[in-house]
């Protein structure tokens, strides 16, 4: 059953979102720094009705730990998810190609997850990792390069099922909805202990967050 604290934290989550629109000029003109201590680009892709701005909190988390290349994918309301991920792939070749660098970390939310993912899975020869957080799933297995996050009360992604799945790297935050997922500070931590371990390693879930890590 979900409580009003539950509810609570999405409604709050919500006017959070809202209210740091107009904020989006903080997100512009930031050159990319070749010397930071992680310094792969980091491409992140809001929800369905989402905004940039809706990861400013995570990004302020990701800096902190050394990650400070981002680049903002936005696309108008629309659900043609695989016409999108096209797109994204266009946007991660330019990347690599402004940058220098050779792959790009994905985080996506909601429907911004899906897209990620399935840029993944049809062409991630340019993707290193890619982490989303509450992302719609139509397999019983997450691709190996992904962490998948959920909330255990998400009113719109129905958690995932411990035995039929999907299965993979999936950490199941047990106070958390939909929306909290972008402010909630233990998705904000598994996403940067993912994106920050040394390359051809990865973390494990924390056991108090994690419903199977493979």
């Amino acid at each position: 059953m979900i409580s009003l604290r539950i509810v609570g934290n999405e409604v709050s989550a919500l006017g959070t979102a809202a209210l740091a629109m107009p904020l989006r000029f903080l997100l512009r003109g930031q050159p990319f720094d070749p010397h930071a201590p992680n310094p792969t680009p980091v491409v992140l892709v809001h929800g369905f009705l989402g905004d940039p701005t809706n990861f400013l909190a995570l990004r302020s988390h990701l800096a902190a730990r050394g990650i400070r290349n981002f680049v903002n994918f936005s696309y108008p309301p629309r659900l043609d998810y695989q016409r999108l991920a096209c797109r994204l792939g266009q946007t991660v070749e330019a990347v690599c190609l402004h940058t220098g660098a050779s792959q790009v970390d994905l985080v996506g939310h909601s429907l911004g997850g899906l897209i990620a993912r399935y840029l993944t899975e049809m062409d991630g020869s340019r993707v290193r990792r890619v982490a989303t957080l509450g992302a719609p799933y139509f397999a019983t297995r997450i691709p190996p390069r992904e962490l998948a996050v959920f909330g255990a009360y998400d009113p719109f992604i129905v958690p995932p099922h411990p035995i039929y799945g999907p299965h993979g790297r999936i950490v199941l935050v047990g106070d958390c909805g939909h929306w909290s997922l972008l402010y909630h500070p233990a998705v904000l931590e598994e996403v940067a202990r993912f994106l920050s371990f040394p390359l051809g390693l990865v973390s494990r879930p924390r056991p108090p967050l994690a419903l199977q890590a493979s």
